[in-house]
């Protein structure tokens, strides 16, 4: 986890102390790789970030960060332990003598130290303080904003409300000295004294963090806070989730190649993914899993993350399953060689109306323009003479990714982006060769979610009056990461450079905030009115560009602002759709419901087609109901109707997609997609293009 937010602070001011001689013993070798890692990651932020940067803040955010890490949360330690580690420490200031959670808009107090303030002025354990000198938490979202005001001189007081029992209260608490604590301070800005050395703070850390963590541990904590105060982009990938990010890029992991789901603790094969090696050994949709290397794994509560541990592994390697399959008596064993399983970045791709190809990618990957390739040629060949290239949701990938799929819809010598950075000189990237998709109309659907290789897309095409983007602002980042192997194998994502799109605009939305108010602006769109109106879009008039072609006007600063804007559709949900939906009773039912009718419904449906055209969902959804009071999820007959279309088209979607292949799920719901509906209609009138004639 990148930040640790507010709702999820249980923060300590006063809590446990533990003796160094208690504390984790941490390897030789770990030492060294922490502490060689630190400078090395000061020198690259340094030297390539996008910014200047001055290294002594930075390692005064890495010693906050680390701090934020403690759990349970301090800043009040046994007296003689902090003697022992800084002779010379002399306590400057005091704090309230409270352990507490942060939740929300209140600190709800957890434990009183014997002696300390809040104890003298009468708080109790289950209070709930809401303001500190008549302020809120407004704007804290990490331990050591609240800390900040918290700590005072010593013997200065603050004005506290607070609640209990539903009842408002005040108090004057006063900062107590307490003899028998230590209050370290750690990266202050503020305040002399402060630890600001990462090798001076790590004994500390060393001697009070739990005996369960270690210090390179507590070390990432710092590291990812650190970051987090430069830009909300700039991250720190730990080894355990290096495999889990990149994979997605590359197009391709190791493993036995199924899609499967979990129900009622059993784990369900929803696909054998074609020729891979589980389909080559005769796994099929339908199938549970009950061993794993002759592990149990069914009814003993097994999560997803669990499950993919097992089954992924190193190409060549085997695993031994046993399965239990419909009709068979016994369980049926299989031994599959793990192979590389691509994964695909393009969803879907059909004519989605006569003469009009869609495709859907859902990330920018190694992969992206030899699939978005094969679909065009595909549907080039159905009679398609206009492409709409769906971006919703999709949160980017590799830049150059972005620039070939430009290369298919531009012409020859166009540019697409050029980067720049502090220590990076301008560097163009542009369109080389005749693409497949020149010639023909151009629509690109966008929301708020379509972020970085996305907007270059449709800066790129909106720049050159090359399309429509139709749909609502997108993300805005403008950002361009490289990534750095630390020498313990670990990575950080380093911010850079920025890109510009062709006119020369950087659609960087401001991040001088911070990262949560930053990604938080996605959604405060929705209650500013800018989700439901064009007119409630916020730009800025000091950063105006002009397209390449027809000298239109467009915007930087705020991500890509769509030609045509499509409102955001609250109508087709509510609460009852939700439900069925986070419960997973929606996912669980469709797959059942195959299972137990695969035979029937492959006899019925022997095309995609057939089961499109004549498939009725209404002749279903009273077991799916059904299912759903049976699972806490009692029937709500006017919610139901609120939201019976898309309940519907969903359930259809998702039976098509247990029934034939995923690709399908879109086609279905796509009668859903507001976006791209208004997109066709755009094609077959025609008018809205008049601006790029």
């Amino acid at each position: 986890m990148k930040s640790i937010l507010k709702y999820t602070i249980c923060a300590s001011i006063i809590f446990s102390y533990s003796h160094s001689a208690q504390a984790q013993e941490i390897s030789n070798e770990e030492k060294l790789q922490t502490t060689i890692k630190v400078p090395q990651l000061l020198g690259n932020l340094e030297l390539m970030y996008v910014e200047s940067v001055d290294k002594k803040e930075l390692e005064k955010d890495l010693i906050k960060g680390m701090h934020n890490g403690m759990n349970p949360y301090s800043v009040y330690q046994d007296a003689k332990t902090v003697a022992s580690i800084y002779p010379n420490h002399v306590d400057q200031y005091q704090s309230l003598g409270i352990t507490f959670k942060f939740s929300g808009d209140s600190l709800e107090i957890m434990q009183l130290i014997k002696g300390g303030g809040a104890e003298k002025a009468g708080l109790l354990a289950g209070d709930k303080i809401y303001q500190l000198d008549g302020k809120p938490f407004k704007n804290e979202y990490y331990y050591c904003e609240i800390a900040n005001r918290l700590i005072g001189e010593a013997n200065s007081k603050v004005e506290v409300a607070y609640g209990r029992n539903g009842e408002l209260k005040t108090a004057t608490v006063v900062r107590t000295d307490m003899p028998e604590y230590s209050l370290v301070l750690l990266g202050d800005n503020k305040r002399k004294g402060s630890i600001d050395e990462y090798t001076k703070a790590l004994p500390y850390f060393d001697a009070f963090y739990p005996d369960s963590i270690t210090n390179g541990i507590i070390t990432e904590y710092g590291i990812r806070y650190m970051l987090d105060q430069l830009d909300p982009h700039s991250s720190y990938i730990s080894l355990e989730d290096l495999h889990d990010m990149e994979s997605p890029l590359k197009g391709s992991f190791s493993g036995v190649g199924v899609r499967f789901q979990i129900d009622k603790d059993t784990i369900v094969i929803a696909e054998a993914i074609p020729g891979g090696p589980s389909e080559k050994v005769g796994i099929m949709a339908g199938d549970k899993i009950v061993y794993i290397d002759e592990e149990l794994v069914a009814g003993i509560g097994m999560k997803n993350s669990g499950v993919r541990s097992r089954l992924l592994g190193d190409k060549g390697t085997k695993v031994k399953v046993q399965v239990y399959r419909r009709g068979s008596l016994d369980l049926l064993d299989f031994t599959i060689v793990r192979d590389k399983i691509p994964i695909h970045s393009l969803d879907s791709y059909y004519m989605a109306a006569p003469k009009v190809g869609y495709i859907k990618l859902n990330n920018f990957s190694a992969t992206t323009v030899d699939e978005a390739r094969t679909a065009i040629n595909s549907l080039k060949r159905d009679g398609m003479e206009d492409l709409i290239v769906d971006l919703q949701g999709n949160g980017g990938g590799y830049l150059m990714t972005a620039v070939n799929l430009c290369d298919e819809l531009l012409g020859d010598d166009k540019l697409v982006v050029y980067t720049e950075g502090r220590s990076y000189p301008k560097k163009m990237y542009g369109t080389r060769r005749p693409g497949l998709m020149e010639k023909g109309r151009v629509v690109i659907l966008v929301n708020e979610s379509s972020a970085s290789a996305s907007e270059i897309v449709s800066g790129a095409i909106q720049d050159w009056d090359r399309g429509l983007i139709i749909g609502r602002r997108t993300f805005s980042k403008g950002l361009v990461q490289k990534p750095v192997s630390l020498p313990d194998g670990t990575t950080v994502r380093i911010t850079t450079s920025r890109y510009y799109t062709p006119s020369g605009r950087c659609i960087q939305k401001p991040y001088d905030k911070g990262t949560a108010e930053y990604r938080k602006e996605k959604y405060d769109r929705y209650s500013s009115g800018e989700s439901f109106h064009k007119d409630s879009i916020k730009v800025d008039e000091s950063d105006i560009h002009y397209t390449l072609v027809k000298k239109r006007k467009v915007y930087g600063s705020g991500g890509i602002i769509p030609d045509v804007f499509v409102p955001l559709d609250t109508t087709g949900s509510s609460t009852y759709f939700s439900k069925l939906i986070r419960s997973g009773v929606f996912n669980r039912f469709s797959l059942n419901y195959v299972n137990d009718n695969r035979t029937s419904l492959q006899k019925k449906y022997s095309t995609f087609e057939n089961y499109k055209k004549n498939f009725n969902p209404e002749k279903v959804v009273k077991d799916l109901i059904k299912m759903g009071e049976a699972e806490d999820v009692p029937f709500d007959k006017e919610n139901y109707e609120k939201a019976e279309k898309t309940i519907l088209i969903r359930l259809k979607a998702n039976i098509a997609q247990n029934l034939f292949e995923q690709s399908k799920f879109y086609e279905i719901i796509n009668e859903l997609n507001d976006e791209l509906q208004v997109a066709l209609k755009v094609l077959d009138e025609g008018k809205e293009f008049d601006i790029l004639k």
